[in-house]
């Protein structure tokens, strides 16, 4: 007997982003070139998207516009040649299948939440072609419209790579402040006390209780009372190491390099008092070698390691 292979959620919901991007005007000869990656990289895609096609042609899914499954159930009404239940039975399966599929990916302004855990990153395709990374102990939600494409950041740091669409703006809200694309990529990160933005590439406008724009090299703080602050003058590529698994630290407090390295690993590290907490560190470090990392810090600085319990140490 001939057996297919299984076909996940997750497979269904990119063939479904698949079969509306290759339909658009806007799909590139490099969006083909992705797809046919994307189809010979495992049996099952081939047959998820065969299958999302089959059913989307059965049903005259056949135009491109904003709302494929409105555009499509009209034209079951203007082809006189079929009976009414024919038009009922198509238009209401068809809406169904396109209400599903759009819902599964944001669309019709119900959000999808993305959460990466501790130690882990996430990198997500979003149905328009933006791409979110998220980094460790991040949780965002999605939700898109015909209209809009919102994204709501509840906590810890992301990077967007945006396509830029006039007619429906990227937001990302995170905590008191909002940020707009407008044709770029960029990096938030929401902290308890502030907001920091940092743009890679393009333009993009912060606001809370000002606005401001920002170009490609430029970051910004918000602090939270919505004010904005004069951001540390850093390279953006030590801002988003982390994106390459990497630390970058500049001149900075051992405190606050202990506070990012506590996000990646399950041990805590905290230093024994303030003085300790002041002491300045400089250099790059993988994120994934935590003992190597520990190991460089007491040799630079005048420190040493103490284990307090199973899960904690001191630097005194």
């Amino acid at each position: 007997m001939k057996t297919h292979p299984a076909i996940s959620d997750l497979t269904r919901q990119q063939a479904i982003d698949w079969l509306l991007k290759l339909r658009s005007e806007q799909c590139s000869p490099s969006d083909r070139e992705a797809f046919n990656a994307w189809l010979a990289g495992d049996p099952s895609h081939q047959l998820a998207y065969d299958t999302v096609t089959s059913h989307w042609d059965r049903l005259a899914v056949l135009k491109t516009s904003d709302f494929p499954a409105r555009s499509a159930a009209l034209s079951y009404r203007k082809n006189k040649a079929r009976p009414n239940w024919a038009y009922s039975a198509a238009a209401v399966l068809l809406l169904a299948f396109g209400i599903c599929a759009l819902h599964q990916r944001g669309w019709l302004g119900v959000p999808i939440t993305y959460i990466a855990e501790k130690g882990d990153k996430q990198s997500v395709t979003l149905a328009d072609g933006s791409v979110v990374e998220l980094n460790t102990e991040t949780e965002l939600s999605v939700r898109y419209s015909f209209w809009q494409r919102r994204i709501s950041l509840v906590k810890g740091e992301a990077f967007f790579t945006v396509k830029h669409d006039a007619g429906r703006p990227f937001e990302v809200k995170a905590g008191n402040s909002t940020i707009r694309d407008i044709g770029t990529a960029f990096d938030v990160y929401l902290k308890p006390e502030r907001v920091e933005v940092a743009v890679q590439e393009g333009l993009v406008e912060v606001e809370s209780k000002d606005k401001r724009q920002l170009r490609a090299g430029q970051n910004l703080v918000v602090a939270s009372n919505g004010r904005f602050e004069n951001a540390p003058n850093l390279e953006i590529g030590s801002l988003t190491a982390w994106r390459t698994g990497r630390l970058v630290f500049r001149n900075r407090r051992l405190e606050d390099v202990l506070a990012e390295l506590n996000r990646y690993h399950d041990v805590r590290i905290r230093v024994a008092g303030p003085a300790l907490a002041e002491m300045r560190v400089s250099g790059t470090f993988q994120i994934n070698q935590l003992e190597q990392t520990l190991t460089a810090i007491t040799a630079l600085l005048p420190v040493s390691l103490k284990p307090v319990g199973p899960h904690e140490l001191v630097l005194q």
